[in-house]
């Protein structure tokens, strides 16, 4: 009994199975102070006019969401309701920003490197915000939480 055409079949699988694309990332650039402050929705509503911006977002934080208002960002399901697609923007978190997210609205400022999803390709081989939605998202440099 030989495995050899298993192992071979096996191999064939794993080469055709997508590979996940890295995550978008800040631009070493991108620092607190040369963050361009705009309105969450005008890069929501215009993500490539934005891309590869150094951005600053005050509004509403909710999970890997960013919201220009505490209302919108405290719909049920929020992330997944199409109406606030644009007007939604996604977020590239480190493990620590998002094991602390909060599960509820919270007003908070972020910055980071703004892009559009739909230039990172297919979505079935993206992780985080845009495999799931299309859209604007920051890759995150820093985030805070308002006083």
């Amino acid at each position: 009994m030989t495995f050899r055409p298993l192992l071979l079949a096996a191999a064939a699988s794993a080469l055709a199975w997508p590979a996940a694309t890295q995550p978008p990332t800040p631009a070493p650039s991108c620092t607190a102070k040369s963050a361009k402050l705009i309105a969450v929705n005008a890069l929501a509503a215009n993500p490539a006019a934005y891309s590869g911006t150094c951005v600053r977002l005050k509004g509403f934080w909710r999970d890997f969401g960013f919201y220009p208002t505490n209302a919108e960002a405290g719909v049920i399901d929020a992330l997944s309701i199409a109406y606030l697609d644009g007007r939604r923007v996604g977020l590239y978190l480190s493990a620590a920003d998002l094991a602390r997210a909060p599960k509820s609205p919270a007003a908070a400022s972020v910055y980071g490197t703004a892009g559009a999803c739909e230039a990172l390709g297919d979505p079935s081989k993206l992780t985080g915000y845009c495999a799931y939605k299309p859209g604007a998202y920051v890759a995150v440099a820093g985030i805070e939480l308002s006083r």
